[in-house]
């Protein structure tokens, strides 16, 4: 099933709602690069070869099946917050997908080849931003390696910075063990989605040898109404209320499936099969929350969070409340001594710890733009 141009109602929490637009990928001139297939002189990209180009080819014929149904959406309206956020109703107008289809964003053979850029990009190490290897930079809190963790959890802030492609700048929840990993939140990514500047709901996996964005591999999605790669709406301001987004990644300790899940209800989005994992198929060895940015040589890299350095208040910093990780299938908080690391004066991440209330766990991040290397 596919959507299209328009907007509809996908998020709820304590905070205030977030809604979703699903729309075809908009192309804009300035994307020079795609016609020169991703060389090395244009932000670090290489050129695929004819074998990779046949696979993706081969992967849209497989992808781009008829249509069941396109959903058609008016222009998003301001919402005005409601007292009791749990009982704002979520999902796509008109029900949805029909019973036993999802929705699918359309594919085109550009949107492939970006993915499967990108997330060779996103699969790098920390490094310098250098020629042969442009770079990305984190600011993260980490879990202590020494336990099985079988999922990781928060309420993320969702904010809108301004990227230019090939850059992104993200906030996410990662759970991992070893090479593998699997990591949930919000981006905005210029290049990944053809010049759509919008902050979208994403996911990644890192399955040893495969990885890529969304619904590209390992991924199945099950909700018929919740689309993982949705524009999230509106998003926070600084100095104002934050709008956020509750995402949490959780393991079956039966199957061993790893399921993402949406809200406090822990509404199932999709999930992962076991079998495509090694590490991740048995458990996860480590939990982490924080932001990530990326830049090519040469081009100082975006802001990170919220834009701005932590002023210790959310409604400037951005933030991770209710902050949990999964441990004997039992929801907990994450000890107060987590590991924080940065790797740039630009970006910053403080433990907070259970503040209590409604922000409950609580980790704020973030930092300006500028930085060029380690």
């Amino acid at each position: 099933m596919a959507a299209q141009n328009g907007s509809f109602p996908v998020l709820s929490g304590r905070f205030p709602v977030l809604s979703g637009r699903l729309t075809h990928p908009v192309f804009f001139h300035f994307q020079s690069y795609l016609a020169a297939q991703y060389s090395s002189t244009s932000g670090g990209y290489r050129k695929l070869s004819k074998e990779e180009d046949l696979e993706i080819e081969k992967e849209l014929k497989c992808l781009n099946k008829p249509a069941v149904k396109t959903i058609k959406k008016s222009e998003p309206r301001e919402e005005v917050p409601k007292p009791d956020y749990k009982h704002v109703k979520i999902g796509l107008e008109g029900g949805g997908c029909p019973m036993g289809t999802v929705p699918i964003r359309r594919t085109t053979k550009d949107d492939l080849i970006r993915a499967k850029l990108y997330s060779e990009m996103h699969a790098s190490k920390i490094n310098p931003l250098t020629d042969e290897e442009p770079g990305k930079h984190f600011a993260v809190a980490r879990t202590f390696e020494n336990i099985d963790y079988d999922g990781v959890g928060a309420m993320l802030s969702v904010w809108n910075l301004p990227v230019q492609a090939p850059q992104y700048t993200s906030g996410r929840v990662k759970i991992k063990n070893g090479v593998e990993s699997l990591e949930a939140g919000w981006t905005v990514n210029l290049g990944l989605y053809g010049g759509d500047n919008r902050t979208r709901m994403y996911i990644y996996t890192n399955a040893g040898q495969a990885h890529c964005f969304n619904t590209q591999c390992g991924y199945i999605q099950a909700s018929i109404d919740i689309p993982v790669d949705m524009v999230l709406e509106p998003v926070s301001r600084y100095g104002e209320k934050p709008y956020g987004i509750t995402l949490s990644i959780y393991q079956d300790t039966i199957n061993l499936n790893w399921y993402l899940k949406y809200d406090d209800n822990r509404t199932v989005i999709g999930w992962w099969p076991s079998q495509i994992f090694t590490n991740l198929g048995s458990t996860a060895m480590g939990a982490e929350w924080g932001g990530e940015v990326f830049s090519p040589p040469n081009v100082p890299s975006p802001g990170m969070g919220s834009g701005h350095r932590i002023k210790l208040n959310t409604n400037y910093d951005a933030f991770f409340a209710q902050a949990n990780i999964v441990v004997n299938n039992t929801i907990i908080k994450p000890r107060k001594d987590l590991k924080l690391f940065t790797d740039s004066f630009n970006f910053d991440i403080t433990n907070k710890g259970d503040v209590g209330g409604e922000p409950g766990y609580l980790i704020l991040y973030g930092g300006v733009s500028g930085a060029t290397g380690n």
